[in-house]
C-alpha cells in the first residue's frame, strides 16, 4: 500500500458553536482546511449556543453535550480527541469531563489538551488546593500530550506536577493567502494609522487606547485610530470616542474578517492592544505582524514570547494611557524606525506562524500520538 492509499489520522476536535466569533474557532477552521490532505478532522461543538439563555438551559444542554459525545465516540474509531480548553477555573472543569469520558467509552483515542487560555489564578488555585491538584494531575494522567502557547506556562504546569516530556510548545497562526492576495493590490502603508483588533471588553485597555490618541492627535493631522471589533464595551469606547474632540478621526468597523480584516491590517502601522486580559497568544498580533505592523502589547499569556521588546514593537508595563502616549510618540516621531520594525516583522511572521506551517506541526502530534510514538 502507498503512503498515498493510507487512511487519514481520524481527529476528533471538540470546540465552540461554529457561528461564534473569536480566534480560536478562527484557528480550528484554518486548521482542518490545511490538514485536509493527511487529516480527517470532525468538529464536536460543545460550549454556549447562539443566544442561549438561563441556568437551567445551560446545564441542560450541558448534560445533552455530554451525552452526544459518549454517542460518537463509542460509534466512532477516532484515533486521536483534541481538547480546548482554558485554564481558568470555569473552562477547565467542564472541559476535562470529555478526558474522562473519553477514556470509559473509547479507552483507545489519544488525548490532546490545548491550553489556548491561561489564568495564573487559576493556576493558583490549584496549587494551593490539594484536591483540587490531585484532582488535576490525576486528569492530567490520562491525557497524552499537551499543548499551550508559552515556555512559561510549560514550566507552571511541570511545576504543579505534569511530566515535562507530555508537554509541548506551539504556536496560533494567520491565514497567509488572503493577507497575501490584499497585499498583493499594493495598498500603501499608513505609519501613523493606529489599529486596536479585539473583542470590546475592560480587559483589552480600548478606553485606554482613545485616551492615548486623543493626546497626541493635534501634533499629528495624519494619524487615524480604527476601533475594529465588537463586544460588550463598544457603547461606552463610542462615548469615550465622541467626547475625544477627534472622533472624525477615529473609525468603528464592528466585527471583521477575511478580506476587510487583512485590508484593515495591511494599511496599518501600529497595532496597539494593551491587554490585562489572560490571554493565550492573541492571532490578532501575528496577524498584524505578518502585515508589517510595529507592536505594542503587554507582557500577558504567551505574548511575550512572540513580541521582544524593542525589537518587534514595544512590551508596556502596563495598561496605563501615559505610558501609551509616549510609546507612540517615539514611533510617530521616527518613521524610519517604525517601518524598519514592521518590515522585520513581517519577514519573522511569514517564516515561523502562517497557517500551512503551523498546521503542519499540530498534524505531526497527531500523527505522532496515532502511530504510538
Amino acid at each position: 500500500m502507498t503512503d498515498t492509499a493510507k487512511p487519514r489520522t481520524k481527529v476528533l476536535i471538540i470546540a465552540h458553536d461554529a457561528r461564534a466569533t473569536g480566534g480560536v474557532n478562527n484557528f480550528l477552521r484554518i486548521m482542518r482546511r490545511r490538514l485536509r490532505g493527511r487529516i480527517d478532522a470532525t468538529r464536536f461543538s460543545n460550549g454556549p449556543r447562539h443566544n442561549e439563555k438561563g441556568k437551567i438551559r445551560i446545564l441542560a444542554r450541558m448534560a445533552w453535550d455530554y451525552a452526544r459525545f459518549v454517542g460518537v465516540v463509542s460509534r466512532k474509531n477516532f484515533d486521536v480527541l483534541h481538547i480546548n480548553p482554558t485554564f481558568d477555573m470555569r473552562s477547565l472543569p467542564r472541559e476535562v469531563v470529555f478526558v474522562w469520558l473519553s477514556r470509559i467509552f473509547s479507552p483507545k483515542t489519544k488525548v490532546v489538551l490545548f491550553f489556548r487560555g491561561w489564568d495564573w489564578n487559576a493556576v493558583s488555585a490549584v496549587q494551593d488546593s490539594p484536591v483540587r491538584r490531585k484532582l488535576f494531575l490525576t486528569t492530567l494522567n490520562k491525557v497524552d500530550r499537551v499543548l499551550l502557547l508559552s515556555d512559561t506556562f510549560k514550566a507552571g504546569l511541570v511545576k504543579l506536577g505534569v511530566p515535562g516530556d507530555k508537554v509541548f510548545r506551539t504556536t496560533t497562526m494567520f491565514e497567509g493567502a488572503v493577507l497575501r492576495d490584499v497585499q498583493a493590490t499594493n495598498i500603501p502603508k499608513a505609519l501613523q494609522t493606529l489599529l486596536f483588533l479585539c473583542r470590546f471588553m475592560p480587559a483589552k485597555g480600548g478606553l485606554e487606547v482613545i485616551e492615548a490618541f486623543s493626546r497626541i492627535a493635534s501634533n499629528f493631522p495624519m494619524a487615524r485610530l480604527v476601533m475594529a471589533g465588537d463586544g460588550p464595551q463598544r457603547s461606552a469606547l463610542e462615548a469615550a470616542a465622541a467626547a475625544s474632540g477627534f472622533s472624525n478621526r477615529i473609525t468603528f468597523t464592528g466585527y471583521v474578517g477575511g478580506v476587510e480584516k487583512m485590508t484593515l491590517l495591511a494599511e496599518a502601522g501600529l497595532f496597539v492592544l494593551p491587554t490585562t486580559h489572560p490571554e493565550g497568544m492573541p492571532n490578532a498580533i501575528l496577524e498584524a505582524m505578518a502585515a508589517g505592523e510595529v507592536i505594542l502589547t503587554t507582557a500577558v499569556g504567551g505574548i511575550s514570547d512572540i513580541v521582544i521588546d524593542r525589537e518587534n514593537g514595544t512590551i508596556l508595563k502596563s495598561q496605563d494611557a501615559d505610558e501609551l502616549t509616549e510609546v507612540l510618540l517615539s514611533y510617530l516621531n521616527d518613521p524610519e524606525r517604525t517601518a524598519a520594525i514592521g518590515a522585520h516583522n513581517r519577514q519573522i511572521a511569514w517564516s515561523r506562524w502562517e497557517s500551512q506551517i503551523v498546521s503542519d506541526g499540530i498534524g505531526d502530534h497527531y500523527m505522532d500520538l496515532a502511530r504510538g510514538r
